[in-house]
């Protein structure tokens, strides 16, 4: 079986690479600028630095939020924010994994169908709805 699953687990970071570099760019903005990284289950997780101001930025037009998954690159505000929210962050790294280079266009065009039809852009995004676990709930 581990035969199968080495050249099946490259091919997932192959097909995930593309998001996962625009991850580790801005992990690397993060690092030259005071901030910090670690490996946690396989994923790279950066927090600090030009995270903190982007996301303040992102905050005053839209929500501070806090945590973003980028491949297998997972932004965060702080260690300790990463801890509370790293199983959500992770069931986004298995939907990048299943959607590869369009994970980030989906994503924000299930944001846009759950705004035109007066819903939280957010909390109703299907990929939102998923990795808080509204499905397994009925919600």
């Amino acid at each position: 079986m581990r035969i199968v699953r080495v050249p099946l687990r490259i091919a997932t970071y192959v097909w995930t690479s593309p998001t996962t570099l625009v991850g580790l760019t801005a992990g690397m903005l993060a690092l030259g600028t005071g901030g910090k990284a670690r490996v946690r289950r396989g994923v790279i997780e950066f927090h600090g630095g030009f995270i903190g101001w982007a996301f303040r930025g992102i905050g005053r037009v839209a929500i501070h939020p806090g945590a973003m998954t980028l491949g297998h690159v997972i932004l965060g505000d702080d260690p300790a924010f990463l801890d509370e929210v790293r199983d959500h962050e992770h069931v986004h790294v298995r939907q990048a994994e299943r959607w590869g280079p369009f994970f980030v266009p989906a994503y924000l065009l299930a944001s846009l169908y759950a705004a035109a039809r007066g819903r939280d852009a957010y909390r109703h995004n299907w990929f939102e709805r998923e990795a808080f676990g509204d499905f397994e709930r009925g919600r």
